[in-house]
């Protein structure tokens, strides 16, 4: 049967809806992917940044038990972004074994009295990770400046103490730490403080002793480098307390001090 010229304008019609149908969906699809993107992008942005808080939590944890139990800083050196302490091992050691001879029973001089300790350092290097070391060992405290001595591997293999090395940060823009000693003023009078808090001197490697405590700034940030995703970032400043020179600044030249001045 011929075509109608009507059959032809019904065909012209039925073909132009369809064309703006794919237009329509073409943008309503378009759109959809934009939403889609755009939701994954935000998931992404926030587990990441999730992952980063988790890390941050557990480094500042980790870095907060160490300087509580640390004995004596040895190394603060900003320029280097370097923290060194020596810090008591999870055993303490007793006194009798400080100052006395265990097979013998004769008193140990002070010039070779030790205590078991872990020597802590935190580095950060401009790669943008910050790595904690550990070494176990003994430390003749009585000695200026102390000596350290690297206990064997086999003693304390298998338990906290043993030597590791670890990356505990990356992405790290910022570490930026300032050591503080607190000095005792027996002659202070009404309306004057006994201890002031004063900066440690950090350009002179032996002030690191009367660090007290530091206040660090981690400043986290990864840079997209792209203009549809948002850079991640994390900043966080704390406190962090040494319990031993805590004591010994506000109860200097009492046995619950670290002996510094040598009285016991």
């Amino acid at each position: 049967m011929p075509k109608t010229e009507t059959m032809k304008r019904r065909r012209g019609f039925t073909l132009m809806e369809m064309m703006v149908t794919v237009v329509i969906v073409t943008f309503l699809m378009g759109y959809a992917w934009k939403i889609y993107f755009g939701g994954r992008e935000t998931m992404r942005y926030n587990v990441s940044m999730s992952q980063m808080q988790s890390e941050a939590r557990w480094f500042f944890d980790q870095i907060s038990r160490d300087v509580a139990a640390c004995y004596r800083f040895y190394a603060v050196t900003p320029t280097e972004k370097k923290l060194g302490m020596y810090c008591f091992q999870y055993t303490r050691t007793s006194l009798d074994d400080i100052y006395y001879d265990g097979s013998t029973g004769a008193a140990i001089p002070p010039s070779r009295q030790q205590i078991d300790v872990l020597k802590v350092e935190y580095v950060w290097s401009t790669d943008g990770k910050v790595k904690r070391t550990q070494t176990p060992g003994k430390l003749r405290f009585q000695e200026t400046p102390p000596t350290f001595t690297e206990g064997p591997a086999s003693q304390y293999s298998g338990t906290e103490n043993e030597a590791k090395e670890k990356v505990v940060l990356e992405n790290i823009a910022d570490f930026i730490f300032k050591p503080y000693a607190q000095e005792f003023n027996p002659t202070a009078t009404s309306g004057e403080d006994y201890v002031k808090i004063v900066p440690v001197d950090t350009a002179n490697a032996a002030n690191a002793s009367a660090t007290a405590f530091i206040t660090l700034r981690v400043h986290s940030r990864i840079d997209e480098r792209h203009s549809d995703r948002r850079d991640e970032e994390l900043d966080i400043v704390a406190k962090l307390y040494s319990r031993v020179k805590l004591a010994e600044g506000m109860n200097p030249g009492t046995f619950c001090s670290t002996d510094a001045d040598g009285r016991f």
